[in-house]
């Protein structure tokens, strides 16, 4: 009869031991996630992925040796919602999307927000009281964003921070998965998410046609256009070269098959009073700062009043070189 009392006290104290989880715990950290150099203007999204690691800790005796681990991203600093996120820069945002996918679909949240977290279910190593596993997060800043700014004329970096929203939740058990909702906060993670969003500009121009003439004493008027797309608030300058058969103060069209010129000069201004060159030999270049959007430059031409030449088809190419 002695030995009853023994044995009850040696299984309650074994049943306590295995409840206590004060050395079992789960924890996750994640490399930055940094998207390559983001150009608004170009539309298209920009993706990277980032490594998300989760480890789990046992007692050397475990009477719960599956553990599931929920990774949750709560709203970061710079977005108002879960979808899309922003990152920001002053008062300017961002737009950006992340996952534990590649299909984008659960996006990654957080059970606070009765969003889907990153879920990891780790099993206690047979040899060992440690495990770990990577998750491949996917980031993509969204495309369509034009006319999103850089600041002073220079690359500019948006961010954001997660303060306490960026938090771990886990739970050991032998039999039946906890559910994520179900699960405490056992601890917080600081994510890193950075995109520089850079300067950039396209040009294109059409033609300039002067037209079929016969004499030339009269001046001969055309226009092109320069359609030029910029970096909203990136401040650009726009240089004419001299053309492939003259100077920025003395432009020649040059008859096919022939060598005979006719003169022209180019301007920045519909009164033609302004030279357009490279900024050299008193000529000026077309200055402005651009806006997400095409933005139309006009480009006036003029054939002076000047000596006939002999009847042809004369032609120039003028170099367009966008400085931003």
């Amino acid at each position: 009869m002695s030995r009853l009392p023994l044995l009850l006290c040696a299984i309650v104290a074994l049943c306590t031991y295995n409840a206590s989880a004060d050395a079992q715990t789960c924890s996750a950290a994640m490399t930055p996630i940094t998207f390559p150099a983001v150009s608004p203007i170009r539309g298209a999204p920009v993706s990277t992925t980032a490594t998300l690691t989760v480890t789990c800790n046992w007692t050397l005796v475990s009477l719960a040796p599956n553990a599931l681990v929920c990774v949750n991203l709560g709203t970061g600093s710079a977005s108002i919602s879960q979808n899309p996120r922003t990152l920001g820069n002053g008062a300017n945002r961002l737009q950006y999307r992340v996952a534990g996918n590649t299909a984008y679909s659960p996006l990654w949240g957080s059970t606070a927000t009765s969003t889907t977290p990153i879920s990891v279910t780790l099993a206690k190593p047979a040899l060992g009281t440690s495990a770990s596993a990577n998750v491949t997060v996917n980031a993509q800043v969204l495309g369509n964003q034009f006319t999103v700014p850089t600041v002073n004329n220079a690359t500019t970096a948006y961010t954001e921070s997660f303060g306490g929203t960026a938090t771990v939740n886990y739970g050991y058990y032998l039999l039946g998965a906890p559910t994520c909702a179900s699960l405490a906060a056992g601890g917080t993670f600081t994510p890193t998410i950075t995109a520089n969003v850079i300067n950039d500009c396209t040009i294109s121009a059409t033609p300039m046609n002067f037209g079929t003439q016969g004499l030339l004493d009269r001046q001969v008027d055309a226009v092109s256009t320069l359609n030029v797309q910029c970096t909203n608030s990136d401040a650009y300058r726009i240089a004419l070269n001299g053309g492939n058969n003259g100077t920025v103060t003395n432009r020649r069209m040059l008859r096919a098959g022939g060598t005979q010129t006719v003169d022209y000069q180019l301007y920045t201004d519909s009164s033609r009073s302004i030279p357009w060159g490279d900024g050299t030999a008193g000529t000026a270049m077309v200055e402005n700062t651009g806006t997400g959007a095409s933005q139309s430059v006009t480009v006036y031409g003029r054939v002076r009043a000047q000596t006939s030449p002999v009847p042809g088809a004369y032609a120039d190419t003028v170099t367009a070189t966008i400085y931003f």
